[in-house]
């Protein structure tokens, strides 16, 4: 029973990304985005980011560090104290889901060689969120036992979501100064 629910959980996500990224391909401007507004914001920084070829400075960081932070955020304390709760597995989607965004502004802004520590740090985020999945940490009583891989993996997301508001401005101070 629980390997179906965790397939479940899965499939939908995995749906829910898919059928998001085709819908931005197809009705979205550049920079992805889950709303109208952000999908404007997100235009706004990623025609910013196309001046990066020209030698000016990008600064997706201006529309993204917002959203990771909104995304990073969690009214219920101690969020993932329990990491095989469908409560944090959704504080972590949502972590994931705009990662996943963020990682479509910068590919689409042609800013991958400007971001370097924040594409690392995306990476961190997307190999921690398959681990959780691969290890079906969701509803796994032994994933809240002390020394669990889960625990590593939740606090990678998370870590990677924090991190990446510093890193963005790094990296685009960074380019600034000649690379």
């Amino acid at each position: 029973m629980r390997h179906i629910l965790l397939t479940a959980v899965t499939v939908t996500a995995v749906v829910t990304v898919t059928v998001s990224c085709s819908s931005k391909k197809d009705s979205e401007p550049a920079g992805g985005g889950t709303s109208a507004s952000a999908g404007a914001s997100a235009t706004a920084s990623a025609s910013t980011a196309t001046s990066a070829s020209s030698g000016t400075a990008v600064t997706l960081s201006t529309t993204w560090i917002p959203k990771m932070d909104e995304a990073t955020t969690s009214q219920t304390e101690g969020v993932c104290a329990r990491v095989s709760t469908q409560t944090c597995a959704d504080h972590l989607a949502k972590i994931v889901l705009a990662g996943i965004d963020l990682q479509g502004a910068i590919t689409e802004a042609g800013a991958e060689r400007m971001y370097p520590r924040s594409g690392d740090e995306l990476d961190k985020m997307m190999r921690a969120s398959n681990s959780y999945v691969d290890e079906e940490c969701l509803n796994d009583p032994t994933a809240d036992l002390d020394g669990s891989q889960c625990f590593t993996y939740a606090l990678d997301i998370m870590g990677a979501g924090a991190s990446l508001q510093l890193t963005m401005t790094t990296d685009e101070l960074k380019w600034q100064l000649g690379g």
